[in-house]
């Protein structure tokens, strides 16, 4: 995943938790690659404020 990609939640019912339609498609907007950690990204999804430092595995690229 880069800055800028295009994704969407790989988990359902996380999005839903979070109040955003299933398919809603967000943007990459921020990447933080920690050393021996996992990296986490920041999401920008229309509409909602920016999902800051969630696991990039819970999203997955648009093509």
């Amino acid at each position: 995943m880069a800055q800028g990609d295009q994704v969407v939640f790989q988990r359902l019912d996380l999005a839903e938790i979070l109040g955003i339609w299933r398919h809603a498609r967000g943007r990459i907007v921020g990447i933080h690659q920690q050393q021996g950690h996992s990296a986490t990204v920041d999401v920008k999804f229309e509409g909602h404020e920016t999902l800051e430092r969630y696991l990039a595995d819970l999203f997955q690229l648009v093509h």
